[in-house]
């Protein structure tokens, strides 16, 4: 498995991962977040592309914000994030994986890849669906801490889920 930092023309594996993961990372029946609201989403080529090209230009406008991994050529996860000059602390955005590599141990090689780049100086902070169980799992096994309750927020229009923040403290 090789580890490294996403050029531009990744962004088109970056959608794919998002588009394979989504719904087992959201899927929520108190929030309507289920099977019947993903086929409902529009999945057409322009809105594809359009998320394309907006990941394209992050990773063009900021170089250092994904790595990716790949495994026997296939790109099978992807993090992001972004170093704040100004804030007291870095911000860990995302960390998918396809579902048939969920088990495997790459995880902590590339999530201690990420937060080492993070942590060198700063606090990391992460926003998380409070509902997700198993990520909040995954950010503790990686001595993350809860901090607070925020807002809820629109992840797909009209529909809107709560998020808590986790910080990594730098010690």
């Amino acid at each position: 498995m090789d580890i490294y930092l996403a050029k531009p023309d990744d962004a088109i594996f970056i959608s794919e991962i998002n588009t394979k993961t989504w719904l087992s990372t959201y899927k929520s029946d108190e929030y309507w977040i289920n099977e019947d609201l993903f086929k409902m989403y529009p999945t057409n080529k322009k809105d594809k592309d359009k998320f394309i090209k907006r990941k394209a230009k992050e990773i063009l406008d900021n170089p250092w914000s994904y790595f990716l991994v790949k495994d026997n050529g296939n790109v099978i996860w992807y993090a992001s994030w972004k170093i704040h000059k100004e804030k007291p602390h870095n911000e860990f955005f995302a960390i998918y994986v396809l579902p048939e590599y969920q088990w495997n141990w790459i995880w902590k090689k590339l999530a201690n890849k990420v937060f080492n780049y993070l942590w060198s100086k700063k606090d990391i902070m992460v926003e998380v669906v409070w509902y997700n169980k198993k990520a909040i799992s995954f950010y503790e096994k990686l001595w993350f801490e809860f901090s607070k309750e925020l807002n809820e927020f629109e992840i797909i229009e009209w529909i809107w889920v709560p998020e808590i923040q986790m910080i990594k403290k730098q010690h």
